[in-house]
C-alpha cells in the first residue's frame, strides 16, 4: 500500500515547456477513471476515481543555485514526479536537480517521463530530450510517454501516465477507457443531432463576430487567404494557370462551329458538354475528353472575351471539372490535378466577387472535395492533406447551409460532406472522429426523410449513411450494432430497388451489404445461416457481373466477397472450398493490379488474399505475386488507414518480422481497432499479449 501524499504528483518541466505543463496538469486533475476501474487494488493501493491533486506551480523558486524550501516540500509531499522532457528540459539546472532530489527521497521508481520535443535516442545537448539527471539516478533508457501526433498523442500519453501511477496494466485501462469514450461518442452524437438548429445559428453567430472583428468583411472574406494557401495559387487573382493559349486552328473551327449569334460560343460549348456527359456516361472516354476539352477552348475563349460575364466564368471552372473527372476515370491521377485545383480557383474567384453566393460557396465544398478525395488516391501514405481539404469542404459546406438555411438539398450534402470526412478520418485511423461523423450524416438525413418519407432517393442516401456508420462500428469491434446498421441500410433500401430495379449501382449495393451482414451474423454464431446466404449470393454475383459492365469497382466488391467467403470456409476448417476461393480472388486481383498498377484497393485485395492463403498453407506465393502486394511505408511521420496497418501488420507476420507486427498491432489498438477478425489474429499469435 502507498503512503499518504499531499499531491499524486509532481509535474517538473522548463519554463520554455509551460504550455505543455499546463496541459498535463489540467488533463490528469479533470480526467476521470472509468468506473469499472475504480476502487479496484493494485500494488499501488486502491484506484481512485480522479488523479488529483498535481503540484505544478514553481513561482517560488529562489534564485539560488539550491531549491527553494517550499520545492522540496512539495517533492516530499508527491507520490509521483512526472518529468516534462525537451532539450530545453535537458538543460534545465532546477529539472535535473527535481530529479535528483525526488531520487533522494527513495522514490526514483516513481519518476515518470513525457516527451513532448527531442529525439530519446540523441546525445547531443541540442536535440537530446532526457535530462542527464535521469541518467545520473540509473534510468539510462527511460520508459516514457510521447505527446507527439505522430508518436502516442496526447490522449494515450495521457493513459500511459495514468497507468503507470497507479499500477494499472495499461491494456486493461486503455480497453476500460475505450468503452467509456465510446458511450460519450454516442451521447455526443445524439446531442449533435438535437442541436442541429443550434448549430447553424452557432456557425452564424461566430461568423458574424467574425465580420464585425473584421469591420465589415463579407460572411465567407475571412476563409478566402486561407483557401488560396491551401490551393497553393497564386497571390494575383488575376492570375489562372489553364488560361494560357490554345492551338489556333482549333479555336478557329471551333468558333466557325458555333456561328454568329449571341453568345454564341457559350451555346456551342454546353452543347458540346452535354455530349461529352453522354459519352462519359456510355465509357466512351476518349470521346468524352475531346468534347470537353474542346467546350473548354471555347468558354476560355469566351471569358477572354469579356470577362465581365461571371456566368461563363462559372461554366469554366464546370468544363474544369469534367475534364479532371475524366482523367481520373482513365487512372491519370497526377494529370486531374490541374484541372481540378483550376475549378476550386475559379470558384474561389467567384466567391471573392459575390460572397454571398450560397450556390457558389457550395461549389467550393464539391471543388476541394473532389481534391481531397484525389489526394488520397494519389498518395494513400500522406492522408493528412486529403483530410484538411475535405475539412474545409465541410465548412464551406456549413456556410452555404449558413446563407441559406431553408435549403434542404445543402443540408442533405452537408450529410455527404459528413461521411467524405468520415472516410478521411479512417485514413489516419481516427475512429472516434470517424464514427461521430457518420452519426451527424444519419442524423441529417433521418431528418431530411422524415419531412418527405416517401421519398426514394432519400432513402437511398439513408441507407448509404446507416452503411458507413456499420464500417466503423465493425473497425470498432461492435459486431452487434455494425450488424444492425447493416440490416437498416438494407431495409431502406428496398423501396428504391422496387421502384427501379434497373439501378445497376443500387444492385451492387445490396449484394455487398448482404454479404456483409452475412459474416457478421457467422461472427455471433450463426454460420449456418451464414452459409445459405452466402452460396445464394454467389449465384447473384455471378449473374450481375454477366449483364453488368465490369467495372473496376464492381469486380473488388466480387473479390472481397470471395474473400470473406474463403475466411468462413477456413474457420469450417474445409480447406479444399476456402482454398478454390482464394485461387480465384488472387488471379482477379493480380489482373486489376497489372491492369492499373498502384490501385490501392486491388492491392489490399491482393495482400488479403495471399496472407489468407499463408496462413493456410505456410508458404508465399510465386516471386511475380509478391513483386505485386503493397509495401505499407506506414511510420511515425506517415499515419496509415486502419485497414492498411491491419494487412502491413499481416504482412510482417507473414514474412517473419514479428517485431514489426506487434509494433503495427500496437498502433491499431492504440486507436481504438478491434475489429474481429483482426483481434484473432492479433491474439492468434501472441501479439496482443504484450499489452
Amino acid at each position: 500500500m502507498s503512503e499518504p501524499y499531499n499531491y499524486k504528483a509532481f509535474i517538473s518541466y522548463s519554463h520554455r515547456d509551460e504550455k505543455w505543463a499546463t496541459w498535463l496538469h489540467r488533463a490528469l486533475e479533470s480526467y476521470r477513471l472509468p468506473r469499472k476501474l475504480r476502487g479496484t487494488t493494485t500494488a499501488l493501493g486502491e484506484v481512485p476515481a480522479r488523479i488529483k491533486p498535481v503540484f505544478r506551480d514553481r513561482d517560488e523558486l529562489s534564485s539560488s543555485a539550491d531549491l527553494g524550501d517550499t520545492v522540496q516540500d512539495a517533492l516530499a509531499a508527491s507520490e509521483n514526479l512526472i518529468v516534462v522532457c525537451s532539450p530545453a528540459a535537458a538543460a534545465s539546472h532546477w529539472a535535473n536537480e527535481e530529479i535528483r532530489h525526488f531520487a533522494k527521497l527513495g522514490r526514483a521508481d516513481r519518476i515518470f517521463c513525457m516527451i513532448v520535443d527531442g529525439d530519446p535516442a540523441s546525445t547531443d545537448p541540442n536535440t537530446a530530450c532526457f535530462p542527464p539527471a535521469l541518467a545520473d539516478i540509473g534510468m539510462h533508457e527511460p520508459l516514457a510517454a510521447d505527446v507527439r501526433r505522430w508518436a502516442d498523442g496526447k490522449h494515450l500519453a495521457k493513459l500511459k501516465l495514468v497507468a503507470g501511477m497507479l499500477g494499472l496494466p495499461l491494456d486493461r485501462l486503455r480497453r476500460r477507457d475505450l468503452q467509456k469514450r465510446q458511450k460519450m461518442w454516442v451521447i455526443t452524437a445524439v446531442a449533435s443531432v438535437a442541436l442541429a438548429a443550434v448549430l447553424v445559428t452557432a456557425i452564424t453567430a461566430r461568423m458574424a463576430a467574425q465580420q464585425r472583428r473584421d469591420s465589415g468583411e463579407s460572411l465567407v472574406a475571412y476563409k478566402l487567404n486561407e483557401l488560396r494557401t491551401l490551393l497553393n495559387v497564386a497571390e494575383d487573382p488575376s492570375e489562372l494557370a489553364r488560361l494560357k493559349e490554345w492551338d489556333q486552328d482549333q479555336l478557329d473551327r471551333l468558333v466557325t462551329d458555333a456561328g454568329e449569334q449571341e453568345n454564341a460560343l457559350a451555346v456551342h460549348a454546353m452543347k458540346l458538354r452535354e455530349q461529352g456527359i453522354v459519352a462519359w456516361r456510355s465509357g466512351a472516354l476518349a470521346q468524352a475528353m475531346e468534347e470537353f476539352q474542346d467546350s473548354w477552348v471555347l468558354l476560355a475563349e469566351a471569358y477572354r472575351r469579356d470577362n465581365s460575364q461571371l456566368a461563363i466564368f462559372f461554366e469554366l471552372g464546370q468544363a474544369e471539372y469534367w475534364i479532371g473527372q475524366v482523367y481520373r476515370d482513365l487512372g491519370a491521377l497526377t494529370a486531374a490535378v490541374e484541372p481540378l485545383t483550376a475549378y476550386a480557383e475559379i470558384t474561389r474567384q467567384l466567391i471573392v466577387q459575390q460572397p454571398e453566393n450560397a450556390e457558389w460557396v457550395l461549389e467550393m465544398a464539391y471543388a476541394l472535395t473532389n481534391l481531397g478525395s484525389l489526394q488520397g488516391d494519389i498518395d494513400a501514405g500522406h492522408p493528412e492533406r486529403g483530410l484538411q481539404l475535405l475539412q474545409s469542404a465541410l465548412e464551406y459546406n456549413q456556410i452555404a447551409l449558413v446563407l441559406d438555411p431553408s435549403n434542404e438539398y445543402y443540408r442533405s450534402e452537408l450529410g455527404q460532406s459528413h461521411a467524405f470526412m468520415a472516410d478521411a478520418q479512417l485514413d489516419v485511423c481516427d475512429l472516434e472522429g470517424a464514427y461521430l461523423s457518420r452519426q451527424k450524416q444519419v442524423a441529417l438525413e433521418q431528418e431530411i426523410l422524415a419531412g418527405d418519407p416517401e421519398n426514394t432517393g432519400k432513402m437511398q442516401r439513408l441507407a448509404w449513411a446507416f452503411s458507413g456508420l456499420a464500417v466503423v462500428q465493425n473497425n470498432l469491434g461492435d459486431i452487434v450494432s455494425a450488424a444492425e446498421s447493416y440490416q437498416r441500410a438494407l431495409q431502406w433500401i428496398e423501396p428504391v430497388i422496387w421502384e427501379k430495379p434497373e439501378i445497376r449501382n443500387t444492385q451492387r449495393f445490396i449484394l455487398d451489404r448482404r454479404f456483409r451482414l452475412a459474416v457478421l451474423k457467422a461472427q455471433q454464431g450463426e454460420m449456418e445461416a451464414a452459409w445459405v446466404t452466402l452460396d445464394e449470393l454467389e449465384d447473384q454475383w455471378l449473374e450481375f457481373l454477366q449483364v453488368e459492365e465490369k467495372s473496376d469497382e464492381s469486380i473488388r466488391f466480387y473479390v472481397d466477397f470471395l474473400l470473406s467467403k474463403a475466411g468462413l470456409a477456413q474457420l469450417d476448417d474445409n480447406q479444399q472450398v476456402a482454398g478454390e476461393l482464394l485461387d480465384r480472388a488472387m488471379e482477379i486481383a493480380r489482373g486489376l493490379l497489372e491492369k492499373r498498377p498502384g490501385d490501392r484497393l486491388a492491392g489490399n485485395l491482393l495482400m488479403q488474399a495471399v496472407y489468407q492463403s499463408w496462413e493456410m498453407y505456410r508458404a508465399l506465393p510465386a516471386e511475380h505475386i509478391m513483386t505485386l502486394l503493397p509495401v505499407y511505408e506506414i511510420n511515425p511521420q506517415r499515419p496509415g488507414a486502419c485497414q492498411d496497418v491491419n494487412l502491413a501488420a499481416r504482412r510482417a507476420m507473414m514474412l517473419g518480422d514479428t517485431t514489426r507486427a506487434t509494433e503495427l498491432t500496437n498502433y491499431l489498438l492504440d486507436r481504438g481497432y478491434t475489429e474481429m477478425s483482426f483481434m484473432q489474429f492479433c491474439e492468434k499469435y501472441g501479439l496482443c499479449e504484450q499489452r
